[in-house]
């Protein structure tokens, strides 16, 4: 019996070309709701994105596990469970950003703010329906306060350079490239389900995972039903119990359906 359903945002619950949140996105979520699933948001954005460029439209959810699991807050966006950078890995970044000048995003949990703006970080953020965020002079703050994801946006630079210059972090590189979400070590969207699904008494095999990207395959992999969305990479499809239809077909939805059907 599957009691809880966790979703990506882009290219899930929201279709990057077009910028909006389908109809049958809006029953799909409706329909779990109507069976007493709970619904949460598993995403690598900050809350702040998800707000101040409206996402997800008028859609309400039980909570959501935001940066790639770093950080988790109820419905009511209050915090249930976070996994700050450490404080070296901020500095070793911070002189890397320095070394090869490339554009950097720190996220603290309530603020997100840039070095500075190059057009590798204006083409990618306008790839994803997302403003570009405020720059901050004196990136050094990030030592002082907890950091929860950096994202260098550079196509000059390997997951393996990245993981020998920062061996407490995880690098995960973007669906289509240009950019890493960089989190603690051992952090990961799963990590954030699995300490949601402590906190609220679910088992793993009560809870389904809904994604299309790289950063989706942990938690995929971890709950008792992965699904892939059919617009997902042929590395998360493999993971999936079940790979749906294509966003623009309605696979939200028939992905919904299928967990009901399954109940």
């Amino acid at each position: 019996m599957i009691k809880a359903i966790f979703f990506d945002i882009d290219g899930t619950l929201r279709d990057f070309t077009e910028k909006g949140i389908r109809p049958g996105t809006y029953k799909a979520i409706s329909l779990a709701k109507s069976h007493g699933i709970h619904c949460w948001i598993a995403t690598g954005r900050h809350l702040l994105e998800i707000q101040e460029e409206n996402l997800l439209d008028q859609l309400t959810f039980d909570g959501y596990i935001l940066l790639n699991g770093s950080l988790c807050l109820d419905g009511r966006f209050s915090t249930l469970y976070e996994n700050p950078i450490p404080a070296s890995q901020i500095q070793a970044m911070l002189a890397l950003k320095q070394e090869m000048g490339f554009s950097l995003i720190f996220m603290e949990k309530d603020a997100m703010y840039v070095s500075h703006i190059t057009p590798q970080l204006e083409k990618i953020q306008a790839q994803i329906g997302t403003a570009v965020p405020p720059v901050e002079p004196h990136m050094e703050r990030g030592l002082a306060r907890p950091v929860y994801q950096m994202v260098p946006y550079t196509d000059g630079l390997s997951q393996d350079f990245l993981a020998a210059r920062l061996p407490l972090c995880d690098i995960t590189l973007w669906h289509d490239g240009g950019a890493f979400d960089i989190t603690p070590k051992g952090g990961s969207k799963q990590l954030g389900i699995q300490k949601v699904v402590e906190h609220f008494g679910y088992s793993p095999e009560e809870i389904a995972a809904i994604g299309d990207g790289y950063n989706d395959i942990p938690m995929i992999r971890y709950a008792g039903t992965g699904i892939a969305m059919g617009n997902a990479r042929d590395p998360v499809k493999e993971v999936a119990d079940f790979v749906t239809d294509p966003i623009e077909k309605d696979g939200l939805l028939h992905a919904v359906e299928y967990l009901l059907q399954k109940n």
